[in-house]
């Protein structure tokens, strides 16, 4: 068994996009023709709310084009949460085209607020575009400073590879303790790879790998690679294979995201469960065949219930699936989606994947949102804002 030295720390982390926890409660609760309204009048909170709910796809249709609009504008009346938004579209090349130089305006303007999120997001960047790494060490400090756990954290990885700052074990440790106590995932992660090593702790494995299970049980994907190596290796707990190719596979290592045609296939709530008897059977196919949406819906979900569904029944699904999606049929829609992310009975489309579930979103199958979720992460910017336009345009 080959010795697996390779132990992943969320270190020098990317920067990662997500939705801004600036929200104006007067406005999370109207409707979105009267925000649209206060938005049109020049309302910049109403401008970031709107752009918030085209962002997170909140009552619309997801649209990150729309969304930089109205972030556009909103920064332009100095509202600072519109200004860290509108950055990281801009850093990721999400809803236009991709700008670095105009997205660390926007961080630096949207970071002279003080709020320790901006702060920390500028930090982020500076990081990521190998900027000046004394200044993000003072801006992760800053946002650390005022109660941000990622950014202790952050700050922590600085200090234990000694970039930005002076390498220094037990500060990083000092650092990590504090988030790792209210559960932060990256945290426990980090505190797990010092005793790992042996730096600035002594060497531990058995309470290494405490700190991964924690982070573990947090959906942290490193920390699942990182267990996997100890358990595979057998070092601060029992030497397990299985468990170890289990871990593996849930954190992304040796297999893509699961991609199980029952874990990924949505059925529809308002229908009676198909009783997979020969008149039942006949019924659907027999509606199938007049065209019936429903009944083509519910013949797809049938050809695909087993684990190991042959090819042919794959291609008959999705072309049922397509059918019933292109006559309106929601669900359909959505595990037409499914089909295309995962390459079955259709050639493996991403793009198509994500525009038929958002589609599907958009025409009341919420719950379709939560199946491109493993690979989402895998799509590029422009994967994404191409997917959105492809959405909006109803053949």
């Amino acid at each position: 068994m080959a010795f697996r030295s390779i132990f992943h720390a969320v270190l020098a982390s990317a920067f990662v996009f997500a939705a801004g926890s600036v929200w104006a409660q007067s406005l999370a609760d109207i409707s979105l023709p009267e925000l649209q309204t206060q938005a049109e009048r020049g309302q910049a909170d109403a401008q970031f709310a709107l752009g918030l709910r085209y962002h997170l796809g909140e009552g619309t249709s997801q649209d990150y084009s729309e969304a930089a609009k109205w972030f556009a504008l909103a920064a332009a009346q100095g509202h600072a949460g519109a200004s860290n938004q509108l950055a990281r579209y801009r850093f990721e090349g999400l809803g236009g085209d991709k700008d670095v130089e105009e997205a660390l305006r926007l961080f630096e303007d949207a970071a002279a607020s003080g709020d320790p999120q901006n702060v920390f997001d500028l930090g982020r960047a500076l990081e990521v575009a190998e900027g000046d790494m004394s200044r993000v060490a003072q801006l992760y400090q800053q946002a650390a400073d005022a109660g941000l756990g990622d950014a202790s954290v952050s700050l922590g990885v600085l200090y234990q590879e000694g970039r930005g700052v002076e390498q220094d074990y037990l500060r990083a440790l000092e650092l990590y303790e504090g988030p790792a106590a209210q559960g932060n995932a990256r945290a426990l992660n980090n505190l797990g790879l010092l005793y790992v090593r042996g730096t600035g702790v002594p060497q531990d494995y058995a309470r290494a790998a405490e700190y991964f299970a924690a982070a573990v049980e947090l959906g942290l994907a490193t920390a699942m690679t990182n267990l996997g190596v100890l358990y595979e290796n057998g070092y601060g707990v029992e030497l397990d294979e299985e468990r170890a190719k289990e871990l593996y596979r849930a954190g992304g290592r040796q297999a893509e995201p699961d991609a199980g045609q029952q874990s990924t296939l949505i059925y529809d709530a308002r229908l009676k469960p198909l009783e997979l008897s020969e008149e039942v059977l006949q019924d659907v196919q027999s509606r199938a065949i007049a065209g019936d949406p429903v009944g083509m819906f519910q013949l797809g979900w049938v050809l695909l219930q087993s684990p190991d569904a042959p090819f042919q029944n794959q291609f008959q699904a999705a072309a049922l699936f397509r059918a019933a999606a292109e006559a309106g049929y929601a669900p359909a829609m959505a595990n037409l989606g499914s089909l295309y992310f995962q390459g079955k009975g259709v050639p493996q489309d991403f793009v198509l994947a994500q525009m038929w579930i958002l589609r599907a979103a958009a025409a009341g199958a919420e719950e379709a949102r939560n199946i491109g979720d493993g690979y989402i992460a895998r799509m590029t910017a422009e994967q994404i804002n191409e997917a959105q336009s492809r959405a909006k345009v109803i053949p």
